[in-house]
């Protein structure tokens, strides 16, 4: 039996279908491997992007930076940009849209768009205590100044660590010695009320119409019947005695008037007697004082006699019983048991002046008048809002104290105020005296000349005061009108050259340096207080030097006691000698303050032998005077504590922060006075922070279906770069 064989083709068959679900597999595999690779190609591609964008951002930002403040620059080396004209954001945004524009070959490779760009958190100037003006200013600053420098100047300024604590000893010697006095002031007030005597300033004796012993009981009378003994002062007296207790033969309406006015003065020296006794028991006694004492009960017998006699003129008595009356009273009445020594009067008088007044007369006129060499030629320049930016910021900029008027009442009240001039030191540092030294370079003060491109010398030809027409726009006001071109292109701010020009910087004061110092708003102001200032502080240290001379102390005191009068009154001979010498130092340092003004060479802390002053100088307080001796000085050396040291020690003292907003202010005055009429540095940026939105399509990869397995769109890419740009 035959069999045929039949093949069956299964083992070809099962190949073939292998061989396709390879191919299937490989590529399904192959389109995974493409994806995961298209995808970190793209990744990798966008993380390019994002760091591109970022980086076309900042350029973008510093683009902007590059259109900073022309005029600013120049003058006063400062990188701030207004913010005013064009929005930054739009500038920025032009920047970085020219850079994402498309380019040939591999730059379509970074191709995106800006969707979306914001400026926030802008640094102004004056913001956190003016920072931004500080760390430009230190900036500027750091090619010009060394450590050794500000050494230099703390060892200057150390030479005056002993001045504060000898102001206050010397005022608290003046108030011992006002207290010492006491006793003899009681004294005084008691021989006008008493006896109607007063010693003038001049060394004469005036006396007045009534007192407590007007009344004499003996027509027959001497100087000894009141106790008085010298007789200048008794041929004064004499004039107003009234004799009708000696006959009482007239007791009329005129008696009765001055009866009146007698018992008023009695009742007032019994007042004085009692505060007098108060004084008596805590104070140093002298020996007129013990006298005095001794004799203080016979006022309230007088005054017991005096009222009894206003008593018995209103009754009903005969003329015969009342003048009987009246003679029996009177004879308790004594003008003998309380008596003054006035043992030092002249008798021949004297015309002498005390210093005091000769100081109070010749500050009449002004400190200025006196101590600046041409008083006439000082700058008449003001602004109009002082400590603007201070102010804005809610600074604490405390006014500086008008320290002149200390002389005033030291004159006037005998009030010695010396100490609180100068304050510790000890946290002074480089910042400090790097802002401190850029005010005394960019700024103009009283000594300093300012070269043409700066400003001028003070009191020169541009000291109208036509700045306060251009001063006090508020700080929040815009003023993008007034100023063509924005600070995109800075226009109507520099030259058509980008430039500021060549032409001559005029200063909206000419002494900026006292104005940081003082905050006032005119020149003459803020100087007077800085010379007011350097006054105390030469007094105290003149006083030293004067005291320490016993031949100036003998001077001094004879001037006393010839002003006084009456040599009895030690207490207040030594209180007026104290004031003297002081009236003697603060003559001697209007002569230190011209000769500063002048430049030449004042010795910190003098001997008695450096002083240019004599006693009978001190009453010759005129400008052509002081001007006089302060000539007689040597010129300023290195190691002159000169004027700009005496304005660096009072910025030392000055709140930091208080400094840079008068910087500021001095800043916006000085634009607006060049012709930039709304510039505010208020306004001005440092830095900011900038954000994009980037949005970059797929460049190598589209592939939905992908992008739907992988749950990602793989179309495009969004980004969010942030920076923060600014000059430092």
């Amino acid at each position: 039996m035959t069999h045929s064989r039949v093949l069956i083709p299964i083992r070809r068959r099962s190949l073939a279908e292998k061989m396709g679900s390879i191919t299937v597999f490989m590529s399904l595999a192959g389109l995974l491997i493409l994806a995961m690779v298209g995808t970190c190609v793209e990744t990798a591609r966008y993380s390019t992007c994002a760091g591109t964008g970022a980086e076309m951002l900042r350029n973008g930002a510093e683009a902007l930076l590059t259109e900073y403040s022309r005029p600013l620059y120049d003058h006063y080396g400062l990188f701030f940009i207004e913010d005013t004209g064009e929005p930054f954001e739009k500038v920025i945004a032009d920047y970085v849209n020219d850079s994402l524009e498309a380019k040939p070959l591999f730059s379509n490779f970074l191709k995106g768009e800006l969707t979306g760009l914001e400026v926030t958190k802008k640094t102004y100037a004056g913001d956190d205590q003016a920072y931004a003006l500080m760390r430009e200013i230190v900036t500027y600053m750091e090619r010009h100044l060394t450590g050794g420098m500000l050494n230099k100047l703390m060892k200057k300024i150390g030479r005056f660590s002993s001045v504060e604590e000898d102001a206050k000893q010397i005022e608290e010697t003046v108030e011992e010695e006002r207290e010492d006095k006491k006793l003899d002031d009681h004294i005084v007030r008691l021989m006008y009320l008493v006896d109607g005597v007063r010693i003038s300033g001049s060394g004469n004796v005036k006396t007045q119409a009534y007192f407590v012993k007007k009344f004499s009981t003996d027509a027959d009378y001497t100087g000894a019947d009141f106790g008085i003994m010298e007789g200048k002062v008794w041929n004064e007296v004499k004039k107003h005695i009234d004799e009708t207790p000696s006959k009482w033969n007239d007791t009329g309406s005129a008696f009765r008037a001055k009866l009146r006015n007698v018992i008023e003065k009695t009742e007032e020296a019994v007042r004085e007697a009692d505060a007098m006794r108060e004084t008596y028991s805590t104070a140093k006694h002298s020996d007129l004082a013990d006298r005095v004492i001794a004799g203080l009960p016979t006022l309230r017998g007088n005054l017991r006699v005096l009222q009894e006699t206003e008593k018995l003129l209103d009754s009903s008595l005969k003329k015969k019983e009342l003048k009987h009356r009246l003679k029996e009273l009177w004879k308790d009445y004594n003008t003998t048991a309380l008596s003054f020594d006035y043992t030092g009067i002249d008798s021949t008088g004297s015309d002498q002046e005390s210093p005091l007044s000769a100081l109070g007369s010749g500050l009449g006129d002004g400190l200025l008048s006196l101590v600046c060499e041409h008083p006439a030629e000082l700058s008449k320049k003001g602004i109009k809002n002082p400590d603007r930016y201070a102010d804005y910021y809610k600074e604490s900029a405390e006014k500086s104290e008008n320290y002149s008027e200390r002389a005033t009442r030291f004159t006037e009240d005998e009030e010695v105020e010396l100490s609180g001039v100068l304050d510790d030191t000890g946290s002074y540092a480089m910042e400090e005296f790097a802002l401190d030294t850029y005010i005394t370079e960019k700024f103009p003060g009283y000594t300093q000349k300012i070269d043409d491109k700066t400003g001028g010398l003070p009191g020169d030809a541009e000291s109208e005061t036509s700045v306060d027409a251009l001063a006090g726009q508020p700080l929040g006001d815009s003023y993008a009108d007034s100023v063509s071109g924005g600070p995109a292109s800075n226009e109507g701010i520099t030259g058509s050259d980008g430039s500021s020009g060549n032409r001559k910087w005029k200063h909206a004061l000419d002494y900026g340096w006292e104005y940081v110092v003082s905050g006032e708003k005119s020149d003459k102001g803020n100087l007077e207080e800085v010379l007011g200032r350097i006054l105390l502080i030469r007094v105290a240290t003149n006083f030293i030097a004067i005291m320490a001379d016993g031949k100036k102390r003998a001077e001094a005191f004879a001037a006393a006691a010839a002003i006084v009068g009456v040599t009895g009154l030690v207490f207040l001979i030594r209180f007026t000698q104290t004031l003297f010498l002081i009236a003697w130092a603060f003559v001697e340092s209007l002569t230190d303050i011209a000769a500063i003004l002048m430049k030449k060479h004042v010795p910190v802390v003098k001997t008695s032998a450096q002083i240019k002053t004599t006693f009978p100088e001190i009453f010759l307080i005129t400008n052509s005077a002081i001007v006089s001796r302060a000539k007689k000085y040597a010129d300023e050396k290195n190691t002159s504590f000169g004027y700009r040291e005496y304005i660096l020690l009072f910025l030392v003292m000055t709140k930091p922060e208080v400094c840079r907003y008068r910087v500021m202010d001095l800043i916006d005055n000085d634009m607006r006075k060049n012709g930039y009429e709304g510039f505010s540095i208020g306004k001005c940026v440092f830095d900011m922070k900038v954000e994009g939105y980037f949005y970059y399509p797929a460049g190598l990869f589209q592939l939905p279906s992908i992008g739907r397995l992988l749950g990602r769109d793989l179309d495009g890419r969004e980004y969010l770069a942030k920076i923060r740009a600014g000059y430092l």
